[in-house]
């Protein structure tokens, strides 16, 4: 009997020990490095992006796939969405594309980090990296 308390309790130590080298690890994997960012996609839709730059919110927003960009300026808070050309499929949710006339709208997961891009034709008018969401 003396050898199984001896057991028991060896046992019981070794399971606090255990886990209470991993209750560090968990919280620091359970934390989350960006804020939650609102999304403006509709009721009924999806939302597959959700990402804030220093001077736009943008969704990716859709069905069963993604179909809509949304970009919303922080600083006028008028909006803009438009069908996206380039759907995210393809490349696992790394890039998304949307095109309104001359200007072409880019959220992308590149080798440059998450940015978004807006164009017209070949010019580059504006990349801002994604600071919180996606």
């Amino acid at each position: 009997m003396n050898l199984s308390y001896l057991s028991l309790r060896k046992l019981v130590l070794s399971a606090i020990g255990v886990c209470s080298l991993s209750i560090p690890f968990m919280q620091s994997a359970q934390a989350n490095p960006y804020k939650q960012v609102g999304h403006y996609c509709k009721d009924y839709e999806s939302v597959f992006v959700a990402a804030e730059t220093d001077n736009f919110y943008v969704s990716i927003c859709g069905g069963h796939s993604p179909y809509h960009y949304v970009g919303v300026s922080k600083k006028t808070g008028k909006a803009i969405r438009l069908p996206l050309n380039v759907d995210g499929v393809d490349s696992r949710g790394q890039y998304f594309e949307a095109v309104n006339g001359k200007y072409t709208y880019i959220l992308a997961n590149s080798t440059k980090g998450k940015n978004l891009t807006v164009s017209r034709g070949y010019r580059e008018l504006l990349r801002e990296p994604v600071v919180n969401g996606w």
